[in-house]
């Protein structure tokens, strides 16, 4: 174990290092395009800043997972003094089509995002949705969907709404320096515990991979950012993060419930809490959904005296709070279960307090 976690480092590393050099090129190509973000009335940053991030994260993603895969075969021949701790990868031909289905579907997904930077309002907001269920449905074909109901194709529906759901939820949370891939960073970082504690370590390799794009990409984007995510990086990194969850396992020998299979909606919960009540609001106020705000959980903090730093770092703080807490749920008795749904759900109810309070809080000054 103490050579395999060397080689997670090493992976980390390398992911971290190759998305590190490629930001600097995707901020000048990001200008080349004219896919700059510019100061406006609901914008924290006061210079003109290229959103084009998520093509250093893309590549550095996909390159490392690609070329782990391929490694595999050649790991097989070679008789190499560290082989056995690169076990792993010889059961990447076990899991080739979801692989490459989650590789695809990933690609579909950077590329509308990529077309919504470069085109901005040109782009229909329907030609963007189907693009995201298309996207999404490269996985069910893929065989990379939930499995806890007992008919196939609600399977796939719910894959589809989950995955077209997180995309747009991370893609929403994206509206701070740092923020987005922060989170993802975090959730990440959270599935490859329970990855580890299930003997995944395939998984563990790929979780590590996607953890060092984002690390090598927020040494730019932390405030104050020089580059954001842009469409193409926050959908990539929703889709991502969304596939990851449903290849992963959360049911052990010890599970004892039905609760492990809440486990990503858990680790996930601050983007979808910020997502469901934006988008509430946004319906109940009659305003399109698509249409970007102030009412989001990082400016609510900020309304409250946080600084920018210090909104992030909160939302850092509650992703891995829920994180941890769910973790548990893989070995926990129905008892424990039930504490750490309790428990998630006074961090629930704090961040609600802390949403809402501020807005009645207005409502009585103005």
């Amino acid at each position: 174990m103490t050579q395999f976690a060397f080689w997670l480092l090493a992976v980390l590393a390398a992911s971290t290092a190759v998305s590190a050099a490629l930001v600097p090129a995707s901020s000048r190509l990001a200008h080349w395009l004219d896919a700059v973000d510019h100061p406006g009335h609901r914008k924290i940053h006061s210079v003109p800043t290229p959103r084009m991030g998520g093509v250093a994260v893309y590549v550095a993603f996909v390159g490392i997972v690609l070329a782990g895969y391929y490694l595999a075969p050649w790991v097989q021949r070679m008789n190499l003094p560290f082989a056995s701790v690169l076990e792993p990868l010889r059961e990447a031909h076990r899991v080739e089509n979801k692989l490459l289905a989650v590789v695809a579907g990933a690609t579909a997904a950077f590329i509308v995002g990529l077309l919504d930077d470069m085109l901005g309002s040109r782009f229909p907001v329907a030609v963007k949705a189907v693009g995201q269920v298309l996207a999404a449905l490269f996985l069910v074909f893929g065989d990379v969907r939930t499995s806890f109901l007992p008919v196939e194709l609600l399977n796939s529906l719910v894959t589809v709404l989950w995955v077209v759901g997180i995309s747009n939820a991370f893609n929403l949370l994206d509206n701070m320096d740092g923020l987005s891939a922060g989170v993802a960073f975090i959730a990440a970082g959270v599935l490859v515990i329970n990855a580890w504690l299930l003997g995944e370590m395939f998984i563990c390799l790929i979780l590590v991979a996607f953890m060092g794009s984002l690390l090598g990409f927020l040494f730019f984007n932390y405030n104050p950012a020089k580059v954001f995510l842009g469409d193409c990086g926050s959908l990539f990194v929703g889709y991502v993060m969304a596939s990851l969850t449903l290849l992963e396992r959360y049911v052990s020998e010890a599970s004892s419930t039905l609760f492990p299979v809440l486990m990503p909606v858990l680790v996930l919960a601050v983007p979808l809490i910020d997502t469901t009540t934006v988008v509430f609001i946004r319906l109940k106020e009659r305003r399109p959904i698509y249409i970007g705000d102030t009412r989001h959980l990082s400016h609510r903090l900020v309304s409250l005296g946080f600084s920018h730093r210090a909104a992030v770092q909160f939302i850092y703080l509650a992703t891995l709070c829920f994180g941890l807490g769910a973790v548990g749920l893989s070995h926990a008795t129905p008892t424990q279960s039930w504490l750490i749904m309790l428990q998630s759900l006074g961090f629930v109810a704090l961040i609600l307090t802390l949403l809402f309070l501020e807005r009645r809080r207005q409502a009585r000054e103005t």
